[in-house]
């Protein structure tokens, strides 16, 4: 009896082995984890340091320059660079001016088509009241409507009131 109680302390012992074995190998992969976050932020840190250096420098370049005056290589810089931006404003001002131009000639002729197109419209619809058709009757009930004289009337613009003298033409 005393063999299965051995037995059983033995497996205990062995579960309590893989518990301790997988903690430690997850508190390793933790530990490389952490180390491989360590050397970014102390990569980090140094190219903070460097820049922080440079802009030290920089600062300190400027702030003396400013007392002393400019430089003539960066005087020659500033200037370059100040023609070059008086020459692109030279250029797109003109520019500018050449698309007003355009833009109140196309403002114009809008302006002149809507107008045309009202004064189309108003004499088309004119046009259309002052021709009745007369589509209730037959030809042969027109002309006795017309007194038998088979005279067609004739609007104010000259146009027949009845659809038949253009197909009477052809």
């Amino acid at each position: 009896m005393m063999i299965p109680k051995k037995n059983g302390q033995v497996l205990k012992h062995i579960g309590k082995f893989k518990k301790a074995k997988n903690l430690a190998i997850s508190m390793a992969s933790k530990a490389a984890t952490l180390a491989r976050e360590l050397k970014s932020m102390r990569s980090d840190l140094r190219f903070m340091q460097e820049r922080s250096a440079l802009l030290e420098e920089e600062n300190r370049r400027l702030r003396d320059g400013f007392d002393t005056g400019i430089p003539p290589e960066e005087d020659d810089l500033v200037r370059l660079q100040m023609e070059a931006l008086l020459t692109e404003k030279s250029r797109l001002a003109n520019e500018n001016a050449n698309l007003n131009r355009e833009n109140q000639c196309l403002r114009q002729l809008v302006e002149y088509h809507q107008l045309a197109s009202e004064d189309l419209s108003a004499s088309y619809e004119g046009l259309l009241r002052g021709m009745g058709l007369d589509i209730s009757c037959s030809p042969e009930e027109h002309t006795e409507a017309n007194d038998g004289s088979g005279a067609r009337e004739k609007d104010l613009y000259g146009i027949s009131k009845s659809l038949d003298d253009i197909y009477d033409d052809e």
